[in-house]
């Protein structure tokens, strides 16, 4: 008899086929959403970085644009000497467009030719390029569009790249 009890004992506590293989498909299921989320969450993450870089760097061009004791003269910093921005004036009374690398804490690099930018830019240091132009109003007169494109990532074509777009108006005595 003692044999017998032990048997249906054991017999209780062991897990049937059916429960393992329910317990298997719902770990499975669990598994493969989490995967799914860390993807689908590291891809957000990756997104809200670019998009907070691109706004830091246009922003910085926005302000930068009005600095200076010549309110008729706008200034761009296109690049920088031991930490200091170097300054480029620009006369807003026509049409300007110009590029400017920019590195991975938003400080300017050097100018960059259209013809450059446009082609895959394979310097590691640079992590954006930040297109600034300016379009005069002709009614009102003294008005000025100012619209600020930033690239990512500039090792990708052209086509390839994503684009963040800023525009301000300003006021051009």
């Amino acid at each position: 008899m003692g044999t017998k009890n032990s048997r249906s004992r054991r017999g209780l506590q062991a897990f049937t086929l059916a429960e393992i293989l329910v317990a298997l498909g719902v770990f499975s299921v669990t598994a493969f959403a989490l995967i799914a989320l860390f993807s689908f969450t590291h891809k957000t993450e990756r997104d809200a970085k670019e998009e907070t870089h691109a706004t830091l760097i246009a922003s910085d061009i926005m302000e930068g644009l009005t600095f200076g004791k010549d309110p008729s003269t706008l200034h761009l910093a296109t690049s920088t000497s031991n930490g200091i921005p170097v300054w480029e004036s620009i006369h807003p009374q026509s049409s300007t467009s110009c590029c400017v690398a920019y590195g991975a804490s938003c400080e300017p690099i050097r100018m960059i030719p259209e013809s450059e930018a446009t082609n895959p830019l394979l310097d590691s240091e640079i992590t954006a390029l930040a297109w600034l132009t300016l379009s005069p109003k002709h009614s009102p007169p003294g008005i000025v569009t100012a619209e600020v494109l930033v690239a990512t990532p500039p090792s990708a074509p052209a086509s390839g790249r994503t684009i963040h777009r800023y525009t301000k108006l300003l006021a051009i005595p």
